[in-house]
């Protein structure tokens, strides 16, 4: 298939060429799937989790005001190691404090991921003397 025919499929194609083209190695057609009026939340849940899409495409997800108000996308988003570093730390101080210790703790993300969820777990706990 062509890029435009891809395009096109991305755009108007059903849930199970979305799943396909969402991996593609173009990121024009990897971002068109995202820009897709019929991708549900559940989808956009799942392609938050994956290690094989681009950065662009979770950088999307994570701009969009709608998908971010759903946790598990966000958490998604926070353990995934292909999101870019500068979205991750963004989106830290929205997960609850125990999913940023599992984070803080995980050797799966960014060294700055890592070292920012535990920060902000340390602000959130109380010390105990």
């Amino acid at each position: 298939m062509t890029v435009k025919d891809r395009m096109k499929l991305a755009m108007k194609g059903d849930r199970e060429a979305r799943g396909i083209l969402v991996r593609d190695a173009n990121k024009v057609v990897a971002t068109a799937v995202i820009h897709n009026p019929r991708i549900t939340d559940r989808e956009v849940e799942g392609i938050a989790a994956m290690r094989a899409v681009a950065e662009e495409v979770l950088r999307l997800i994570a701009t969009n005001r709608a998908w971010i108000r759903s946790y598990p996308i966000v958490h998604n988003l926070a353990r995934n190691p292909r999101t870019p570093i500068g979205t991750a730390v963004h989106i830290l101080p929205l997960l609850r404090t125990k999913d940023l210790k599992a984070i803080s703790q995980s050797r799966n993300v960014s060294e700055n991921v890592r070292r920012q969820a535990y920060r902000l777990c340390e602000v959130r706990t109380p010390r105990t003397k």
